[in-house]
């Protein structure tokens, strides 16, 4: 599972850093050519308002007659020209309070409409506006530019200009931008994972090498640890012929021999689980009797140490079934239990008990009374050879792969293991495993 995990986390990783660095770039692009075109938009408003001021500016003095005003403004090219306009532009000079003293031609001309006025007059007093007006399925885009004319009487040119096309040009861009964005996006990520198996090659020949080793070393060392441990035992029928310094070390022997047993067994069980040829039986199974199971065959070990085991579990009819191999969660739960009741003091309590969860797993607790864990160690628990204390943990025969096993066979069964701990107060131990229907109670093939 390692190697998979580092290839993913790499892909990932090179694959962020690779798409963060695209949309900096796409977004950098687009706000660049956004900000062109609206400078290009303003700079045209602002060169047809200049000569729209100096005509203004130029004109001959007007009559104040209401009568002629009013003329004036339903000809409003005999005051103003207006030929520098473009097709799409139009304006008008107004006084502070929206009275049209003068506008271009009304065929186009948006300035002169109350609805459009009231939108302008919701900006406040900003100089350069951009709107936008549905009608019916289409929409239009305006850019419209606000100049002080600096004749006290008319003081506010309005001049705009229709930026459809352009505004038209820019979404289509911007969904361009995207579409080669996600693209490239993908194509990296797949070169990503290419380059990444590449390059953790030489990573997983040597994991092949370091499993390969381990599992031959503790295969081969199976022998010779059980012809010692007969030799002891054949010693141990004789003891009473032995001085006491004699006897001492043939106690030291036997225990060490009983722990290089457990070591070898379980370095061999770890490369077994790391084997990808390594086959999980697929099978129903009841987390009750695996759990009663368990304690059954741990009942022994806790009474020599004066450890009372509690249930609290809810028997029901239709069970907590879970789907996988059983034999290998009951080596889970004898290794959590081997724990809890080692590191339990004479006279402690481990209590076990199995809960069902809204989301379809069930939970296998295990908590105990002993010396407890603190948070420093908890994040490093599951690690192969790790130790809380290691002077406790090898007068416990602890070899510290026991919990690094229980996480792999968890891992492997879709589920994980939770631990809360407080120091001299005792440890929690919590399995959890999705659950099956009761249908699927036959066993899968």
């Amino acid at each position: 599972m390692m190697i998979p995990n580092t290839r993913r986390q790499l892909t990932i990783f090179y694959s962020t850093m690779i798409g963060l660095i695209l949309l900096i770039m796409a977004g950098s692009y687009y706000w660049v050519l956004t900000d062109v075109m609206h400078r290009d938009e303003k700079h045209n408003l602002e060169s047809a308002g200049q000569k729209a001021m100096d005509e203004w500016r130029n004109k001959p003095e007007q009559s104040q007659d209401a009568e002629e005003i009013h003329e004036q403004q339903q000809d409003g090219a005999r005051r103003m020209e207006w030929e520098y306009l473009q097709s799409d532009q139009f304006a008008v000079i107004t006084d502070s309070s929206w009275t049209i003293f003068v506008h271009s031609p009304e065929g186009n001309n948006l300035l002169i409409q109350p609805s459009f006025q009231q939108q302008l007059e919701a900006q406040g007093s900003r100089s350069y506006i951009h709107l936008s007006l549905s009608s019916g399925s289409n929409q239009a885009n305006y850019a419209v530019l606000r100049l002080m004319t600096g004749d006290e009487e008319h003081p506010v040119l309005w001049i705009g200009e229709e930026v459809s096309k352009q505004e038209h040009l820019l979404k289509e861009m911007r969904l361009l931008l995207i579409g080669i964005t996600l693209l490239l996006l993908v194509v990296t990520t797949i070169l990503g994972y290419i380059l990444a198996g590449r390059a953790i090659l030489p990573l997983n020949q040597a994991f092949i090498r370091q499993q390969k080793f381990t599992a031959y070393a503790s295969h081969e060392l199976r022998t010779p640890l059980s012809v010692l441990q007969l030799s002891v035992d054949i010693l141990e029928e004789e003891q009473h012929k032995l001085s006491p310094v004699h006897q001492t070390v043939l106690q030291d022997m036997k225990e060490e021999i009983e722990r290089m047993t457990r070591l070898t067994g379980q370095l061999l069980t770890l490369a077994r689980n790391d084997s990808p040829l390594q086959q999980m039986r697929r099978e129903v199974f009841d987390l009750q009797h695996s759990l009663s199971f368990a304690a059954a065959r741990m009942q022994l070990i806790a009474l020599e140490k004066n450890v009372k085991l509690q249930f609290h579990i809810s028997y029901t009819e239709e069970g907590f079934t879970c789907i996988g191999d059983s034999e290998q969660i009951d080596q889970v739960l004898y290794i959590l239990l081997d724990n809890a009741i080692k590191y339990s003091a004479e006279g402690g309590t481990v209590t076990m008990g199995i809960t069902r969860n809204d989301n379809g797993t069930a939970n296998v607790i295990i908590q105990d009374t002993g010396c407890g864990i603190s948070e420093e160690d908890i994040p490093h628990l599951f690690e192969r050879f790790y130790r809380v204390d290691q002077a406790r943990t090898r007068e416990h025969g602890g070899t510290g792969l026991g919990l690094a096993i229980a996480y792999e066979i968890v891992s492997r069964h879709g589920g994980r293991i939770a631990v809360t701990s407080t120091l001299h107060q005792g440890s929690t131990f919590t399995v959890i495993l999705p659950e099956t229907k009761r249908i699927l109670r036959q066993p899968l093939k």
